[in-house]
């Protein structure tokens, strides 16, 4: 069990979404280490994903569907705010990267909210349901932390690897545009697909 639901997570992992468009987007603006520090964030989020879906409370949320509503929305409003905030900021790289940001804050909120996620490691438990038990009731939160960690701290080494140096979002107004329209769209998509399944 422990080798199929680490597959199922890697792929779910690697493939984009809200917070591969956060690290792309912390990088491109502040640097390495701070999309580094926002993979840290990411991280620290999932693995309260992780205790809540192992803890029990998950059946609490997902048995009420406006507590669940309400935490796609805020989820999808902060990062439509951000995706909006990077299409106003101004152009200018320097002063950009001169503003003080609390990377793990943004990377921590931005995979907390994700509903999607959440019910993700839902799923997954439920199949590991009998191994949550002594050990392994801490070992897998752990894991899946440090695995998501470490897979956006690589991203963020990557994307400012001398390769990928002339990728800056702040000196191309096209690619800061398109970033900024697809993090606008994740989230007004979070907030729709969340109140939809309400009504």
């Amino acid at each position: 069990m422990f080798l199929s639901s680490t597959i199922a997570y890697i792929i779910a992992l690697t493939s984009p979404g809200p917070d591969t468009a956060i690290i792309i987007k912390q990088t491109s603006s502040y640097g390495r280490r701070a999309g580094v520090v926002t993979a840290f964030g990411i991280g620290s989020g999932i693995f309260i994903h992780c205790i809540l879906a192992v803890s029990g409370i998950s059946l609490l949320i997902l048995n009420y569907p406006s507590l669940k509503v309400l935490i796609s929305f805020i989820g999808g409003s902060y990062i439509f705010y951000i995706g909006a905030s990077m299409y106003f900021s101004k152009d200018d790289p320097d002063n950009f990267k001169k503003k003080s940001v609390n990377n793990f804050a943004v990377g921590f909120i931005t995979n907390l909210f994700n509903i999607k996620a959440f019910i993700f490691f839902v799923s997954l438990f439920s199949i590991l349901v009998e191994e949550l038990y002594g050990f392994y009731f801490y070992f897998y939160p752990i894991y899946f932390a440090i695995t998501t960690t470490f897979w956006f701290s690589f991203l963020s080494i990557l994307l400012t690897s001398n390769k990928f140096q002339y990728v800056n979002i702040y000196n191309n107004i096209y690619i800061k545009s398109l970033f900024s329209a697809i993090l606008c769209l994740i989230g007004l998509y979070i907030i729709l697909t969340s109140v939809c399944d309400y009504f």
